[in-house]
């Protein structure tokens, strides 16, 4: 937002930092929106450092591994999505898809591994477990079909919130039994306030785009996540 003042009147203006050319050369190579495309790579870097982390624990059991692939999917998607917003100035075209799309599915993807890591998990003695393992695969399906259908990113953000929301209601009230859950919940908060920041496009400049920091608030959210699930991975080791 900038402000201008006109005769003791203050009019406020809102500016889309992001829409801003910002473009650099590196060896001769053109890299647009330089600030996100940095950030996506840390977002990268840290899931596939998680990724690590969690695999080599060696532990097969069925919701360590699927928030294993959570991460590992997360950051492949992070990897297209810096491709798509650095070697693109105009977000369009079959170039700009190639990135766009898997970016799209792969965050797809990585919300069905949060569902299925809570299926195998605080779900497992659960009645209702089947028809959560059920809606689960229904809904990749569709929000798979729809990636293509519709292409806006507006298909990941609504998959997310129907995906995630009850991820995080579910790991809230299982952390009465289990302490580890509530790291999850208030790491999917932090997450569903990118929304906020997206939505009301708060940025502070346009090397510090609201795309740059819901980056950081992307890479805080994963970080307070991966703290509760790697003390559910070493509390399965010690009783392995």
């Amino acid at each position: 937002m900038q402000i201008y003042k006109l005769k003791k009147n203050y009019f406020c203006i809102m500016i889309d930092f992001a829409k801003i050319d910002t473009t650099i050369s590196i060896s001769g190579v053109a890299v647009h929106q330089p600030v996100t495309v940095f950030t996506d790579i840390l977002i990268s870097i840290l899931c596939i450092y998680f990724f690590r982390i969690l695999y080599l624990t060696k532990i097969t059991e069925g919701s360590v591994k699927h928030w294993t692939r959570f991460f590992l999917l997360l950051g492949f998607a992070s990897i297209f999505g810096a491709a798509s917003h650095a070697f693109f100035l105009v977000h369009e075209g079959f170039g700009y898809d190639l990135f766009w799309l898997p970016m799209q599915l792969l965050n797809i993807f990585s919300a069905f591994s949060a569902q299925q890591a809570t299926v195998h998990s605080v779900l497992k003695g659960s009645i209702s477990k089947n028809k959560w393992n059920t809606f689960s695969i229904i809904q990749l399906v569709l929000s798979s079909i729809a990636v293509f259908v519709f292409h806006s990113f507006l298909v990941v953000v609504i998959n997310s919130a129907i995906a995630l929301i009850p991820v995080m209601i579910i790991h809230f009230n299982d952390a009465k039994k289990e302490v580890q859950s509530i790291y999850v919940g208030w790491g999917i908060v932090i997450l569903f306030l990118t929304a906020i920041i997206n939505g009301t496009k708060f940025s502070i400049s346009e090397y510090f785009t609201y795309l740059d920091i819901a980056h950081v608030f992307i890479m805080i959210s994963l970080t307070v996540m991966f703290v509760g699930i790697k003390r559910k991975a070493i509390e399965l080791t010690a009783l392995s």
